[in-house]
């Protein structure tokens, strides 16, 4: 069942038609509203009723009416103090109390099980009895032996709507009531009047039927009733219709509660500026009206239009967070006002109720085309036969047809190939909405999102693109079964709180894997509401959804977009890729975003690419994949667009093929990049300079390239042409540092010329000082370890695991009687031996193991001349690169005397 309608926050006064105080307004009879309220508060009692019959007690009841009790009040507000009689109480005595007090309608009986009424009418019923013997036959009697009527019982705190709920359903069981007997936590019992309850809710829906439940103004139907009376009474007013500037955004950002309370807010302001008499109403959304009466000159109306712009333009103070934390924010919206003036005598004046609101809805709209932020009258001498009220008209026509059209169907999706620029295979396809109307003819896409964006449209027509294009591409039996799909997600569909649970009834209605579709968000909606943004898109990838970040880079925090949203692929907008071949400078930006992209595991899209040089360029730069006219042009589904997607896109084929280097050679991150004219002077550095040479671009920018060389280095270049012209071979050479240091460096160049014919240069730098020192550092100290290798007085041996010797010093060749070189290559086992075979292989599978870190081994060797001498032997194990046992390093020293052979 739905609720009843109603607003906690809205104050409901006991209803009365006469409520409006004489000279405000002529009064409203009931028989001008009444049949819409009565109408809606009967379907919706009768639907209560129902739902109270089945529930099985009247607590479950009272949790299934949320939000109408504490607007209509609770039924001990409607009680009044009951008197109460013992079950034990002689029958005779309770007659007395009636006969003493003629105006008690009733008497509660407390029994030992309930509580029951006992009215006036029935006991009298029961005391005439037969041939009027009712009296005589219970004088004897106790009340409580009496078949007691049934007594509707219900708590003080019951709301009123569940009341008259309970009312109903014992009434459709064949069981009358006129009182319902109420009791307090503290065991007093009071009685309240049905008609009293029914009462209340008449006055409740009555005045809901007329007032805003959000704001609690009249809304549109007590505005018409208004303009209706003042019509038959041939009264003039003057309307000022408000419609609020920039309030979509508000919702966008920082979503619809903090929206409802901007709305709420206004309204008190519109209170507060318009006099007593005056009439401020909420006509829906984001749209006001104030109903000027009667005492205000020309002059007057327009200063109020323009202090409701100024009221509109403060800033609103907001709250948001939840239970943890409370934030307060400040917003600001605008007002455009259009003011339309009543009378069937003057020239420009409403002569009918339709014609004013039209009028001033006009003359808003007006102030809309006029920049926002202001007022404007109607007049007829500027008005009616203008542009404005023409593109007003287009405007809603277009809304109408597109509105028509995404119930109908009539919109179709074209796709556009995504090409995998490695292997030049179309991967996935980018869903792009498409409309031709009969009427209209081809409607631009960014004019229909656009006003799909302002209206709200955008909600259907999101739902219709997503379900179609993943009806579609599980349908596609001829292409590969992991072609993905992506869909455009606007900024409201993001906000959605059903959003997610909608992704997941299209994947399981339409049977697409969750892994084949990919949402497409773009930046300025992620950072929006960045927390917002980054939950729901949590929630989707847990659904196994892929997902994407669209026009990265035209964004305000794109970086620190980029690092929290959990995206699988960033799309860098079309913007940048338009010059990534030609310009150093964007190619640097483009090269930036990849970098820092595949840094956090995200793979990279490039838009819009439209010539070879770009794909070139952005393949040699590090991207991923790539879409644009190069690759294909969007394409309904076809036999074409089946043909596109199943073979390898011959374009990126041969760019793969083509020798030729990339138009701007530009590496890593961790490069310096420059560019000079024909002459060697920097003509563009890229900010690595600051880091890598200690000056910043600015500090290069003008300067001789020759300026920045070593000398010698200078003069090597030059006479090897590496200055001024091409060199795929990259050259070291010192650069001057600003603190005076010198740097190595390994640069490559390429020679280009530029749009404008002029010889540019740019050279790709990377720092290898580092690596330049390691190498000085490791020749020294191979040769110092080499040194106190061989000429150690103490015997050393390094072996592989095998035991074959790979270095042996001329000590350790001396224990064992034989050339250093006679012993390379050759077995350790070949010279000496071992009295515990197997106590040793365990020592040494304990070294290799690294349970131990070394061990001493007993042989004895065998020398040259056939004498032996026993050794003692410190094995340890010399890891490789990876960390793994390589080598075994030995330390050999005599054990004892040396015997002779045999």
């Amino acid at each position: 069942m739905r609720a009843l309608p109603g607003n906690a926050a809205v104050r409901v006064p006991t209803w009365c038609p006469d409520s409006w105080k004489p000279g405000r307004f002529p009064v409203v009879r009931p028989a001008v509203f009444h049949e819409d309220g009565w109408a809606d508060m009967y379907e919706t009692l009768t639907r209560v009723a129902e739902t109270a019959a089945r529930l099985p007690d009247l607590g479950a009841a009272a949790r299934a009416v949320t939000g109408a009790g504490a607007a209509v009040g609770r039924l001990g507000e409607l009680a009044r103090p009951a008197l109460t009689v013992g079950a034990q109480t002689p029958v005779p005595h309770v007659d007395a109390v009636f006969r003493r007090d003629e105006t008690l309608r009733s008497v509660v009986v407390e029994t030992a099980e309930n509580l029951c009424l006992v009215d006036r009418t029935w006991f009298e019923l029961r005391m005439a009895g037969r041939l009027g013997f009712g009296r005589g036959l219970h004088a004897r009697r106790r009340i409580g032996d009496l078949d007691l009527p049934d007594t509707l019982v219900l708590d003080a705190s019951t709301p009123v709507p569940l009341a008259a709920s309970a009312v109903l359903a014992r009434s459709d069981a064949g069981t009358r009531h006129d009182d319902i007997v109420v009791t307090d936590p503290d065991g007093r019992v009071s009685i309240a009047r049905v008609a009293a309850v029914f009462e209340r809710l008449a006055g409740h829906f009555a005045h809901q039927s007329l007032h805003d439940p959000l704001t609690g103004l009249p809304n549109r139907l007590n505005l018409m009733q208004h303009l209706h009376v003042l019509r038959r009474a041939g009264g003039e007013a003057v309307l000022l219709y408000v419609d609020l500037d920039g309030f979509k955004e508000v919702n966008d950002l920082h979503g619809h509660q903090a929206g409802d309370q901007v709305l709420v807010e206004f309204g008190r302001r519109l209170r507060g500026v318009a006099r007593e008499d005056d009439l401020v109403v909420r006509l829906g959304g984001d749209e006001f009206a104030v109903l000027v009466y009667r005492g205000m000159s020309p002059a007057q109306i327009t200063a109020l239009a323009q202090r409701l712009v100024m009221e509109a333009a403060t800033p609103f103070t907001i709250t948001e967070g939840g239970a943890v934390e409370e934030v307060e924010r400040q917003v600001s919206v605008g007002a455009s006002v259009g003011v339309a003036r009543s009378g069937a005598h003057e020239t420009g004046r409403a002569s009918s109720l339709d014609v004013l609101l039209k009028q001033a809805d006009l003359a808003m709209y007006r102030a809309k085309s006029r920049g926002r932020g202001r007022a404007e009258h109607f007049d007829a001498a500027l008005v009616p036969p203008s542009a404005d009220a023409d593109s007003v008209r287009r405007q809603r026509s277009i809304e109408r047809r597109l509105r028509s059209t995404i119930q109908e169907g009539g919109l179709q999706l074209h796709y556009q190939p995504v090409v995998d620029l490695c292997s030049g295979r179309v991967t996935a396809v980018e869903a792009l909405a498409r409309w031709c109307d009969v009427e209209l003819g081809f409607v631009a896409p960014d004019q229909f999102i656009a006003l799909a964006e302002r209206t709200g449209l955008i909600l259907d027509l999101g739902r219709w693109v997503l379900r179609t294009a993943c009806a579609e591409v599980a349908s596609w039996r001829a292409v590969s079964s992991s072609m993905r799909i992506s869909v455009n997600v606007s900024a409201v569909q993001l906000a959605d709180p059903d959003f997610v649970s909608d992704v997941a009834d299209v994947l399981a209605g339409t049977g697409l894997a969750p892994e084949r579709l990919c949402l497409e968000v773009t930046e300025t909606a992620a950072i929006a509401d960045l927390e917002e943004a980054t939950s729901r898109l949590q929630d989707l990838r847990r659904l196994g959804v892929r997902l994407a970040l669209d026009d990265f880079g035209t964004g305000h925090s794109s970086l620190t977009t980029l690092r929290r949203l959990p995206v699988h692929t960033v799309k860098i907008d079309r913007s940048f890729v338009d010059r990534v071949a030609t310009s150093p400078a964007d190619a640097v930006l483009v090269r930036l975003v990849i970098d820092t992209a595949h840094s956090l595991g995200r793979r990279v899209c490039a838009e819009g690419v439209e010539h070879a040089e770009q794909a070139q360029q952005l393949l040699a730069m590090g991207a991923d994949l790539a879409q644009g006219w190069f690759f294909g042009m969007p394409l309904a589904p076809s036999a074409e667009l089946t043909d596109v997607l199943q073979r390898q896109h011959p374009a990126s084929d041969a760019l793969l093929r083509r020798g030729t280097g990339v138009p701007l050679p530009l590496g890593t991150g961790e490069e310096l990049v420059l560019a000079t004219d024909a002459q060697s002077t920097i003509t563009f550095a890229s900010a690595a300079s600051r880091s890598l040479l200690g000056r910043s671009p600015a500090e290069l920018i003008g300067t001789s390239i020759a300026e920045h060389l070593h000398p010698d280095d200078l003069a090597r270049l030059t006479s090897d042409g590496g200055s001024g012209g091409s060199t795929s071979v990259p050259l070291t050479h010192r650069v001057r540092h600003a603190d005076g240091s010198d740097r190595w460096f390994s640069s490559t160049s390429k020679r280009m010329r530029t749009a404008g014919g002029q010889v540019e240069t740019i050279h790709a730098c990377r720092d290898v000082t580092a690596s330049v020192a390691a190498e000085q550092r490791l020749g020294d100290t191979g040769r110092l370890l080499q040194l106190a290798f061989d000429d150690a007085p103490t015997g050393m041996a390094l072996t592989d695991l095998g035991g074959r010797f790979v270095r042996v010093n001329a000590a350790a060749a001396a224990l064992l009687g034989h050339a250093p070189q006679d012993l390379l290559g050759r077995c350790s086992q070949e010279f000496t031996v071992t009295r515990d075979p197997d106590g040793e292989r365990a020592l040494v599978a304990g070294l290799l193991s690294g349970e131990v870190a070394a061990a001493t081994l007993r042989r004895e060797c065998v020398r040259a001349d056939g004498s032996r001498a026993a050794v003692d032997v410190l094995l340890t194990v010399l890891a490789d690169r990876s960390g793994a046992p390589g080598h075994l390093m030995g330390h050999i020293t005599p054990a004892g005397r040396a015997t002779a052979a045999g």
